[in-house]
């Protein structure tokens, strides 16, 4: 189910709807004794997780903090390359990306940037064609050592920290629908205050130019009034304006709000980036085109 699709919580659902056994309660159907918590009989999307992410399914025995791989120390139960889509499907919902979208698509091109020489990092698959890809500065190799340090890292973890960081931008910079009304509501009423006022001013304007055209006035005192009504002309067209943007900003707040949700993929933001910089010990830096 896993492998063609099915997400963790369809799967409990059906393990639960079809009665069928836990690992626990097999086990003692098999004659296990020991004390050993059985829970409450039912499948939780904790241990479906556990097995679907256990390589020791496929036949092989991980080892030690070095993770040392023994194969063929007993019988598969999963073929590795089942194992090997299932966890790309996880990953690619992790990042809310398409399951073929990490090796199809580089949704960071040129975006990922040297913290040492500020160069473009370039994406690179991983060893053996494997299922994973990193960013490494290539400064190094092209100018030597002392030019830059050779900046490198995964994919993955580039991801990682735009969520993180995005989560942050988000919650610096909460939008409540009630702001965003209340915001609004005020801007709406000073343009029509202000559209009032324009008015009125250029028909008094219109009245003081007959006037200066008759030769009942100066052309300062006409002038006088004219700036007047081009400064409520200006004020209109900023106030507009202000409305304008920050609708622009609150939409932009709400996608930005879907992504770190992973309700949108990262990539109907990309505009939004401006640049991932990645300095020394794992640590990164992302740089919004937003305010």
């Amino acid at each position: 189910m896993a492998a063609n699709g099915t997400g963790v919580t369809s799967i409990v659902r059906y393990l639960n709807e079809q009665s069928l056994p836990t690992p626990i309660q097999h086990a003692r159907a098999q004659g296990l004794n020991g004390n050993f918590d059985d829970g409450n009989g039912s499948w939780n999307s904790r241990s479906v997780k556990y097995i679907l992410t256990n390589r020791t399914y496929t036949g092989v025995l991980v080892q030690g903090k070095e993770k040392r791989v023994a194969e063929s120390t007993h019988e598969a139960l999963v073929e590795s390359t089942a194992f090997d889509a299932i966890q790309k499907a996880f990953q690619a919902r992790a990042y809310n990306v398409a399951p073929q979208g990490q090796s199809a698509d580089n949704i960071l091109k040129s975006k990922v940037i040297c913290g040492c020489c500020g160069g473009k990092m370039q994406r690179k698959r991983g060893t053996n064609h494997a299922d994973w890809y990193f960013f490494t500065c290539i400064t190094k190799n092209r100018l030597g050592a002392d030019k830059c340090t050779g900046m490198y890292t995964r994919e993955e973890d580039v991801l990682r920290a735009i969520y993180r960081q995005l989560k942050a931008y988000v919650n610096e910079h909460y939008i409540t629908n009630s702001e965003y009304k209340q915001k609004i509501q005020e801007y709406t009423e000073q343009i029509a205050e202000l559209a009032q006022r324009k008015t009125a001013v250029w028909i008094n304007a219109l009245e003081h130019y007959e006037k200066y055209v008759q030769g009942e006035i100066s052309k300062e005192e006409f002038r006088a009034v004219q700036d007047i009504a081009n400064q409520a002309k200006e004020a209109l067209i900023q106030a507009t304006e202000g409305k304008a943007a920050y609708e622009k900003q609150y939409l932009m707040f709400r996608k930005l709000l879907s992504a770190s949700n992973k309700d949108i993929p990262l990539s109907e933001i990309m505009d939004c980036i401006e640049k991932v910089v990645v300095d020394g010990g794992g640590m990164f830096v992302v740089k919004w085109y937003i305010n």
